[in-house]
């Protein structure tokens, strides 16, 4: 829920930034400078600093961000996707400085970075909690014992799918502990509401406003024209197991945020839950949510 009271200023700030293979070195040094000239103890995050060569920015520890008011990520939304998954646990809010493409969740542009800055470090900003998912594969063995083969976070969405173009498979999805339905299909997506206007709006899923408390399952190229889409409750735990023919199990790919992936086999079973923290966000004071898909999404444009 978005929180337009006035919030705690900003005091500290801790600057970080995945994308290395851009030039961001000049970008990362004008935001520290940008952030001391209005009082702010600006540092950088440890990854940051060596990945950048920057050791002109005090750096600070991921354990020591913990005590900080703000996380600045720069570049895309690929790099808040990254960094959320690494940092949420710290409780810190966290900002999104616009240095990639289309900027949904980095929604302070170059072009409005300073009065942005000023703004936010007296406290006038847009305060707005994110559900992120908790993934754990397990496999069984013979004396029904778990184990844990892989897990992820993820801000937008779980995809499971076989790694292999044009190939289907069977997932049999159970919510809470009841079956659902068993879909026959390339792929089925687990995404939150700010995934909705990620992969999920590529595979036919609904855009979800951010503050709702739910998830969306969107099957990938069914075979059957009545699988649809569907929104359940954001507590929810989705269980998603797999039929096979024969005793050889097929592999299968669990992929979060397009960025994290896990290969496991349809004798594995997927399960997916919220995660026991929000991500926070901060928003320029005035952020408008629909006014954001119109930009980025094209929303009112003419067709001709």
């Amino acid at each position: 829920m978005l929180q337009q009271t006035l919030q705690k200023p900003v005091k500290s700030a801790v600057i970080v930034s995945k994308v290395f293979r851009r030039p961001l070195a000049g970008a990362i040094l004008d935001l520290a400078e940008r952030l001391k000239k209005l009082g702010v103890t600006a540092y950088i995050e440890q990854t940051t600093s060596v990945g950048f060569n920057l050791p002109q920015i005090p750096c600070v520890s991921r354990k020591q961000i913990k005590d900080l008011d703000l996380i600045i990520v720069l570049g895309g939304d690929g790099s808040v996707l990254g960094a959320a998954r690494t940092l949420v646990d710290l409780n810190v809010p966290m900002l999104g400085v616009n240095r990639g493409h289309l900027g949904l969740l980095t929604d302070v542009s170059p072009n409005t970075l300073q009065d942005a800055l000023e703004k936010i470090v007296q406290g006038r900003y847009v305060k707005e909690e994110r559900m992120i998912l908790d993934m754990r594969v397990f496999r069984e063995d013979d004396d029904g014992a778990g184990e844990l083969v892989g897990q992820s976070l993820a801000t937008n969405e779980t995809v499971i799918h076989s790694g292999m173009m044009a190939h289907m498979m069977v997932f049999k999805v159970s919510i809470n502990g009841s079956y659902m339905y068993t879909l026959r299909g390339d792929g089925i997506i687990i995404n939150t509401p700010t995934g909705s206007t990620a992969y999920s709006l590529s595979a036919g899923g609904p855009i979800i406003e951010p503050h709702l408390d739910v998830l969306a399952l969107v099957p990938m190229f069914p075979q059957s024209l009545n699988c649809s889409p569907i929104i359940i409750p954001g507590k929810s735990e989705v269980r998603i197991d797999f039929q096979y023919d024969d005793d050889t199990p097929e592999w299968v790919n669990i992929n979060c945020d397009g960025q994290v992936s896990v290969r496991a086999d349809t004798k594995c079973s997927v399960i997916i839950r919220q995660h026991r923290t929000a991500l926070t966000l901060i928003h320029p004071e005035g952020y408008d949510y629909y006014s954001l898909l119109r930009q980025k999404l094209g929303w009112a444009q003419s067709l001709v």
